[in-house]
């Protein structure tokens, strides 16, 4: 049997690693992986730069030549990409444009692209450097699947969250950040008056649209598609979860963030046409979170 070469980009991330681990356990992948950590701390823009010290890994990823590459590679922060515009324009835009060119040439078979709902704003679209980042990715992605043939999906992630996020990951919701304070035994806090509503997506829900994408086998031609429940709940109704399984808890409500946007809602009828859909329920999935804390803080 001829294996699937996966090359994933930032395959030590909160998404990536995930991803990294799933593709490993199939029998019919061969998976490598890159990351700033490989890298010597640097990134993809050195790794394709000509720098001598980067030659041989070069070398080995030409030879190798992946037949699928996941690319999730970036820096994932509304506010830093506010604070650095340039900075994170370089990793997210440049890397994102070097690694389509680099699937180009390695005649890969599909480059799946990891985006963001961010980009869809309020419904009138970016509100962020990061959010515009992603989004000219996405239309590059297109670009190269138009002229160049070459196959690209991209996938927008809603909220993605599970029971082990990190608190300080880029990715972290509302829900990592709740846990770790309530963990840590500190006030957790809302941004704004905590009426914005999220459509949560479960970290596995996320693996599985992006296994999916690469078992897909028709052409994708640049297709985008939002990877969420079709549904959201607000931060209150989230707290009133919480409450439910630990009633003594106290929030804080503080001011609103830079590039916040009010609500976001998936609009999953793309995928479901095509046969996948979430399987994790916003409120469930969330209820299960905070119901392990309780008996984590309780033993």
């Amino acid at each position: 049997m001829t294996k699937k070469k996966c090359l994933v980009t930032g395959h030590k991330g909160y998404i990536g690693s995930r991803l990294y681990r799933a593709l490993l356990k199939r029998t019919d992948c061969e998976v490598l992986g890159i990351d700033s950590d490989d890298l010597l701390g640097n990134n993809i823009l050195q790794l394709f730069s000509g720098s001598p010290s980067h030659q041989k890994m070069r070398e080995k990823l030409e030879e190798w030549s992946p037949d699928y590459i996941f690319h999730l590679a970036a820096i994932p922060r509304v506010g830093e990409s506010i604070d650095n515009p340039v900075q994170t324009m370089l990793n997210n835009v440049m890397a994102g444009a070097i690694m389509l060119n680099f699937a180009k040439e390695c005649k890969v078979k599909r480059f799946i692209y990891s985006s963001s709902s961010s980009i869809e704003g309020n419904g009138s679209g970016p509100m962020s450097p990061y959010a515009l980042q992603k989004y000219t990715t996405e239309l590059e992605a297109g670009i190269y699947s138009d002229l160049f043939g070459l196959d690209t999906v991209s996938l927008r992630y809603f909220n993605v969250y599970s029971e082990d996020q990190p608190a300080e990951g880029a990715y972290a919701t509302a829900v990592a950040n709740w846990m770790k304070h309530i963990r840590d035994e500190e006030e957790p806090f809302i941004t704004g008056d905590g009426e914005q509503r999220r459509d949560m997506l479960h970290v596995d829900d996320a693996i599985a649209a992006n296994i999916f994408a690469m078992d897909y086998e028709q052409n994708f031609k640049g297709a985008v598609f939002d990877v969420g429940t079709g549904e959201n709940i607000s931060l209150n109704e989230m707290k009133e979860i919480v409450l439910s399984h630990l009633p003594d808890i106290n929030f804080d409500y503080v001011k609103d963030r830079k590039g916040d946007v009010k609500e976001t809602k998936a609009d999953p009828s793309g995928l479901k046409k095509l046969g996948w859909k979430t399987k994790i329920d916003i409120k469930k999935g969330v209820d299960r979170c905070f119901k392990n804390l309780k008996k984590e803080l309780t033993k």
